[in-house]
């Protein structure tokens, strides 16, 4: 095999390297991109805690339903805005918690409850009145908790 002879004259080596001008903007953009994608990284966290709590009140509304059939007695599940907390208790002996959800560290709020501060449910399973409760986050997503009249739970 012949040894490779170097362009341009005997000894002369043909060698390309990189200018710090283009490495810096090789990494300039390397910024750019981790910045744009860690934005997307927050706002997928942020959306996917308010489904979390979404599906926890609504499992937490399901329960009280089941208490209330099991037990063959009213069970009422009090919103507490201020202190970002649902309280499921029995409606006969209010302060005595039975469960009790707290998701003040998940940055979601319940904005609006259409019926008052509270669900009541029936023995018989049923709710007292048709509630929609509707949840945000801090990126002014929004997701909302139905309770039909029939006791049956579902989120939007």
């Amino acid at each position: 095999m012949l040894p490779l002879k170097p362009r341009g004259g005997e000894g002369a080596m043909n060698e390309r390297g990189t200018s710090l001008v283009e490495l810096i903007m090789v990494m300039g953009l390397i910024g750019l991109m981790l910045v744009f994608a860690g934005e997307g990284f927050v706002a997928a966290a942020s959306r996917q805690q308010g489904h979390v709590v979404a599906a926890e009140l609504a499992s937490e509304l399901r329960a009280a339903r089941h208490l209330a059939l099991l037990r063959r007695e009213r069970v009422r599940v009090r919103f507490e805005p201020d202190q970002a907390a649902v309280v499921v208790e029995r409606a006969d002996k209010p302060g005595v918690p039975l469960r009790r959800y707290d998701y003040r560290s998940k940055n979601v709020v319940v904005e609006r409850l259409s019926n008052g501060p509270s669900v009541m449910f029936y023995p018989s399973g049923r709710s007292a009145t048709p509630t929609t409760i509707t949840l945000r986050n801090n990126r002014h997503e929004q997701w909302q908790l139905t309770v039909s009249l029939t006791g049956k739970v579902s989120i939007q």
